[in-house]
Formats: C-alpha cells, structure tokens, sequence
C-alpha cells in the first residue's frame, strides 16, 4: 500500500479510458497509406504507448526507410488526427469501475488529475463524454511540455500546476513510459494491468503497485 498520498494522476490512454482499438486503427490506416508494407506489430505499438505521437511517427518513418522521415511523419500525423477524429467516438469505451473510483479518492480528500500524451482536444473528447472530468482538477496535455513521458517534466508540471509534493504523489498508468516518467518525477507508481502492459513489464519499469482493476486503487492509496 502507498501511504501519506495527498494526490493521485493518471494517464488516460489505457488508463481512465480503452482506447487501444482506436489507437490500433489508427496506426493501421496511417502506417498503411504512408508507409505500404511496414509493420512494427503490436507488440511495438503497445509497448510505445505514453509516449508523443510526433516522435512514435518519426521512429516508424526512418524504420522504413522513408526518404525524408520527418517529412513523412509530419504528412503521417496529419492522417492520423484525422481518422482519429472520425472515428474516436465509436472505438473507445471507458474502464468499468473508473468513475467510481475517482470518485471514492476524490471522497478521501485526494486532489485527481490527468497527464497524456494526446493533444488537449483529443484527450478532453476521450475522457469528458464519461463524465470523468469533473474529478480531474490538475491537467496535462502534449503541447504543455516541450519534452514528453518518459521524460518527468509533463508530472514535474503537474505537480507545480496542482501545488502537489511529488514524494505524495502517485502516478497510475498502463506503460513502461508511465512507469519511467513517475519515478523519475518522484512521485509514487500504480502499474494499471488492466491497459495492454503485463505485470512483469510494469513491475521491471519500476511499478512500486499494481492493481488489476481500477477498484484496486481504493485498497492501494491511502
């Protein structure tokens, strides 16, 4: 158990929201109008999860070989935000019991807060039709920082944004990158294995819990 926790963040991304099926497709209908016949698998795409969009898209480009691989990942990211857009309402769904889970820290006295990767619009489209924004007081998008998870400085803003003490933080998210980005703010880490990553792989990121279901934080914070 995590003790003398004053606030609690999360990513959102596999997190407070799945959308993994989203995030599949739209590597799949990028990947496969930009890049024909690259494929980094799923195993590579999960494992990027938490990290910016813009250096995912620049990696797969020069992977591939492509000419001008910042040209192309600029072109790449374009097309992405676009089926992202369509397309975001019908393939995300929200975890079960993530709503009433933040409503039982937020209870405790705890101060809530979200920090993504996504884009603000993006982010706030994911989580806000579920109602989970009036929990998050403290937020965190990609354009905030200049560097981006793993990186602390997103939780180090946070942190600074919230009036948060870092060493009473806890930081809950599903990737390797969460895990990465959290201890090197300072901050406490929940590893949520309800996302796409395994045990073993949050654990070795340095996960200090994890909890199977969202419901399991209740029992871990305190």
């Amino acid at each position: 158990m995590l003790t003398s926790i004053g606030a609690v963040l999360f990513d959102l991304d596999g997190t407070l929201v799945d959308t993994i099926p989203l995030i599949l497709a739209c590597y799949e209908h990028t990947l496969g109008s930009h890049l024909p016949g690259y494929d980094p698998g799923r195993h590579v795409i999960v494992g990027n999860l938490g990290r910016s969009l813009d250096d995912i898209l620049l990696d797969y480009a020069r992977a591939a070989g492509a000419a001008d691989p910042a040209g192309t990942s600029r072109a790449m990211l374009q097309t992405y935000r676009a089926f992202q857009r369509v397309h975001l309402p019908r393939l995300i769904r929200p975890y079960e019991g993530v709503r009433e889970t933040l409503a039982g820290l937020r209870a405790r006295g705890l101060t809530l807060g979200v920090v993504t990767s996504k884009v603000e619009w993006a982010a706030r489209e994911t989580y806000e039709p579920y109602g989970l924004g009036e929990f998050l007081s403290v937020h965190v998008f990609h354009d905030d920082t200049e560097r981006h998870k793993p990186d602390p400085q997103p939780l180090l803003l946070a942190a600074e944004r919230g009036g948060l003490d870092p060493a009473r933080t806890a930081y809950v998210g599903d990737s390797v990158h969460d895990m990465a980005a959290g201890k090197a703010a300072g901050m406490r880490t929940v590893g949520a294995l309800w996302g796409p990553s395994g045990r073993e792989a949050l654990v070795t990121a340095g996960a200090d819990e994890v909890a199977e279901k969202p419901a399991d934080l209740l029992g871990l914070v305190g």
